[in-house]
């Protein structure tokens, strides 16, 4: 399996055969999730616009020529009032389901964490559906820690 940058050319391949799957699947987890009824057309020139962007990376895992996941990160400083210095921020992870437990999502966030390497970045961050115990149990067991936890009420 091969892990590479995604290719301009292949966004729509990512919206398709990776994000949409992803996007829904969070829904069912948490309605919170739920897409806009025209998600697909504004993801488009959304990740057109990601894959030009310097400090963003997507990182598509390629099965034969099938794609079977993707990984996101986005290089963040912090405002200048703190020390804590730049970060990788991960934008999503996402295993297509018949390439799951073979270890891929920790292959693809090895890439996300050495790309945040590269840019010299002192961690990595993301957020985790509090309802995704199979993603944070992968998430604790790279050693993330929990530091805060984001409160939703609503109105």
């Amino acid at each position: 399996m091969e892990i590479r940058p995604l290719r301009q050319d292949e966004v729509g391949r990512l919206i398709d055969d990776l994000w949409l799957p992803f996007a829904e699947e969070m829904a069912e987890i948490d309605s919170y999730n739920e897409l806009a009824a025209d998600a697909r057309d504004h993801a488009f020139s959304y990740k057109r616009e990601r894959v030009q962007d310097d400090d963003v990376a997507t990182f598509v895992a390629v099965a034969g020529e099938e794609f079977a996941g993707y990984v996101e990160g986005e290089y963040r400083s912090p405002p200048p009032v703190f020390a804590r210095g730049p970060e990788v921020y991960v934008e999503g992870v996402y295993v297509r389901p018949d390439y799951r437990r073979e270890g891929l999502a920790a292959d693809l966030m090895d890439r996300i964490e050495d790309w945040a390497v590269e840019r010299r970045c002192r961690r990595v961050s993301l957020d985790v559906n509090a309802a995704n115990e199979t993603a944070q149990k992968l998430y604790e067991n790279r050693g993330y820690l929990v530091k805060r936890h984001r409160m939703i009420r609503e109105l």
